[in-house]
C-alpha cells in the first residue's frame, strides 16, 4: 500500500549528512508505521524552507507499506505522445542543445531515424578546445562555451529549476538521470547536475540516439534554409553541401546569432520580443550561506546556499531578478565570438568553490530597437567594449558593488573565482545605462533584506546571452513557421528559457512533427 506524506518537516541542524537515505524509516516512525513494514519509499519532492530561523528541510515521500497487499509499484509520468512507428525518415535537427537533442530523442523513439547537425563538436574535444582557450586565449569560433555538444548548458550549473507544469518535464529529469545525471533530480525542487557531471550525460545522450538510428554530424555549419515554393526543404551548410530532408527542427541556441537573423531574411516570420542582459556579481560562498541560512556555519545536511532575489523599484526603473545562480561556482567567458566577452556561471556537482556567482538581469524593451539586426548589434558592441576594457585577452573588467553604487573606481575584492581572470573596470559606465540604473536599485533593495551583499560583492562582466530579441512565428497546434516543414525550436529563436524548458519544447516540437507525419 502506498502511503504519502507532505511536508515532513526535518530540522537541518539535527539532520544526518546522509539524510536523504534515511528520510523513509524517519517518516514512518513519525506516523506510527513500524519500520518492519516500510518495504520501500520514494521522494517526490523535497526543499528548504529557510524564511524564519532555522533551515528546515521540507519532503514529500510515499512510502511503500507492507498491509498485506503484494508489493507496490512506483510509477512516473515518463509517457510521451508519440506513435508506434512512423512514416517520417531522416529529418534534420540543428543543435545539439537541450532543445535539439530532445527533440532527436523523440523522432529517434518513434524510428524516424534523424540526422543531427552542429556546427560545434562532441562534449569530450570541445571540453579539451576549451582548456586550450584558457592556456592560450585563443578562441575557437566553433567550439567554446557556448557552441557544441550539449549546449551553453553543458558549461553551466545544470540547473534543472522550470515554472512549467508540463509532463513533459519529468520524462526529462528521468532521461537525465538515467543518462548519468544525479538520481535526486527526479525528486529535489531545485535540481541541478552539475558541469562535471553533464559533460557525461550529453555523450550519453548522444549513443543513445545513435543506438536508435540517429545520426550525428559535428562540424557542420548550417548557414541557411533550402527553400522551395515557400516550403523548408533542408539546410545548406558552410561547406557548399545541401542537405535536402522532409522536416527541418532549429534549434540554434543563442550562440546562433547568424543563423538566426539569416532565416528571417529567408523569410522565416519572426518578432522583436523583450529580452535580458545583466551583470554577474560575485560573493564568498560563506556570505551566501549566512545570509540564506541564518546561520554561523553551514548544516551537513544542506549544500551550498543560494538565492532568488526579485527587485520591482517602479517609478519607470527597471526591475531586476537573479537569474542562473551559481552556488560554489566559477565565472565564465562564455563568448562564441573572438573580440567579444561574454560571462556565464558554472558550478560542479559539489557545489564546493570559495565563492557564488549569479547574475542579476534587467529586460529591454523591444520598442529600443528597430529591428534584428539592430538588437544583436547592440549586444555585440556591449561586448567588444568589455573585451577591450578587460584588456583583449577574454579577463573580465571587475567593480566592488559599493563601488559601483557610489560611481567611483573601486576594485579591493580582487579574490576571485573567474577563470580568465578579472582588471579594474568601470561597469558602472560600461554597461547599458538602464541596465546600471537598474542594478543600482536593485542593490539597495537586496542589501536591506540581506546586509553585506553590497559590502561584499563585485560586479563581474556582462551577461548577453541571456534571451533572444526575436521570436519565431509558431502555428499553434503543428508548431510549424509560416515555411511548411520548419520547426523553430528552443531558446535561440524566443521558444525557450533555460535547460528544461528548451528540452521539454524539442519534446514538444518532434512530437508536433510526427503527428503531421502520421
Amino acid at each position: 500500500m502506498i502511503r504519502k506524506i507532505t511536508g515532513f518537516r526535518v530540522d537541518s541542524t539535527k539532520a544526518p549528512a546522509d539524510i536523504d537515505d534515511r528520510i523513509g524509516g524517519m517518516a514512518a516512525r513519525a506516523e506510527g508505521i513500524p519500520v518492519v513494514q516500510l518495504r520501500d519509499f520514494r521522494i517526490t519532492g523535497k526543499s528548504i524552507d529557510a524564511r524564519r530561523g532555522v533551515p528546515v528541510l521540507l519532503y514529500n515521500l510515499e512510502l511503500d507499506v507492507d498491509e498485506q497487499d503484494s508489493p507496490a509499484e512506483f510509477h512516473l509520468p515518463l509517457r510521451l505522445d508519440l506513435p508506434e512507428r512512423t512514416a517520417l525518415l531522416h529529418p534534420v535537427v540543428v543543435g545539439t542543445g537541450p532543445a535539439g537533442i530532445f527533440a532527436a530523442l523523440a523522432l529517434a523513439l518513434a524510428g524516424a531515424k534523424p540526422l543531427i547537425l552542429d556546427r560545434g563538436r562532441r562534449v569530450e574535444e570541445r571540453y579539451a578546445d576549451y582548456r586550450r582557450f584558457l592556456e592560450s586565449r585563443e578562441l575557437d569560433e566553433s567550439s567554446n562555451l557556448l557552441l557544441g555538444e550539449g549546449g551553453a548548458g553543458t558549461f553551466s550549473d545544470g540547473k534543472l529549476y522550470t515554472g512549467t507544469r508540463d509532463i513533459r518535464a519529468a520524462f526529462v529529469l528521468d532521461t537525465l538521470a538515467r543518462a548519468g545525471a544525479p538520481p535526486e533530480i527526479r525528486y529535489l525542487k531545485r535540481p541541478h547536475i552539475g558541469s562535471d557531471k553533464l559533460r557525461a550525460v550529453a555523450a550519453n545522450l548522444r549513443k543513445r540516439i545513435i543506438g536508435l538510428g540517429g545520426e550525428f554530424r559535428f562540424g557542420t555549419e548550417v548557414t541557411g534554409l533550402l527553400l522551395k515554393n515557400g516550403r523548408c526543404i533542408g539546410v545548406e551548410t558552410a561547406a557548399g553541401d545541401r542537405i535536402e530532408a522532409p522536416a527541418v527542427i532549429m534549434a540554434p541556441g543563442l550562440g546562433g546569432r547568424e543563423l538566426v537573423q539569416r532565416m528571417a531574411r529567408q523569410g522565416a516570420g519572426a518578432l522583436l520580443k523583450p529580452f535580458q542582459i545583466g551583470c554577474r556579481i560575485e560573493h564568498p560562498q560563506s556570505f551566501i550561506d549566512r545570509a540564506m541560512y541564518h546561520l554561523d556555519s553551514r548544516p551537513a545536511a544542506l549544500g551550498a546556499a543560494e538565492y532568488h532575489l526579485v527587485s520591482r523599484p517602479g517609478n519607470g526603473v527597471p526591475g531586476v531578478s537573479s537569474f542562473c545562480m551559481c552556488p560554489g561556482g566559477e565565472i565564465l567567458n562564455a563568448t562564441a565570438w573572438r573580440g567579444h566577452s561574454v560571462s556565464n556561471g558554472m558550478s560542479d556537482y559539489a557545489r564546493n568553490g570559495e565563492f557564488a556567482n549569479g547574475c542579476l538581469i534587467a529586460t529591454l524593451p523591444a520598442e529600443k530597437f528597430g529591428s534584428s539586426a539592430e538588437a544583436y548589434e547592440f549586444l555585440a558592441g556591449f561586448e567588444r567594449r568589455i573585451f577591450e576594457s578587460g584588456g583583449g585577452d577574454y579577463a573580465f573588467p571587475a567593480q566592488d558593488a559599493a563601488a559601483f553604487l557610489s560611481g567611483r573606481n573601486g576594485l579591493s575584492l580582487a579574490r576571485t573565482g573567474c577563470a580568465t581572470g578579472i582588471v579594474p573596470g568601470r561597469l558602472d559606465r560600461l554597461i547599458p545605462p538602464e541596465l546600471a540604473t537598474a542594478l543600482r536599485a536593485a542593490l539597495r533593495h537586496f542589501d536591506r533584506g540581506n546586509p553585506g551583499f553590497i559590502r561584499y560583492g563585485k560586479f563581474v562582466g556582462l551577461e548577453t546571452c541571456v534571451s533572444s530579441p526575436l521570436r519565431f512565428h509558431r502555428e499553434p497546434d503543428s508548431l510549424m513557421s509560416n515555411l511548411s516543414g520548419l520547426y523553430p525550436c528552443g531558446e535561440g529563436v524566443g521558444c525557450a528559457g533555460g535547460i528544461m524548458s528548451a528540452a521539454v519544447d524539442g519534446l514538444k516540437v518532434a512530437e508536433a512533427l510526427l503527428r503531421q507525419e502520421t
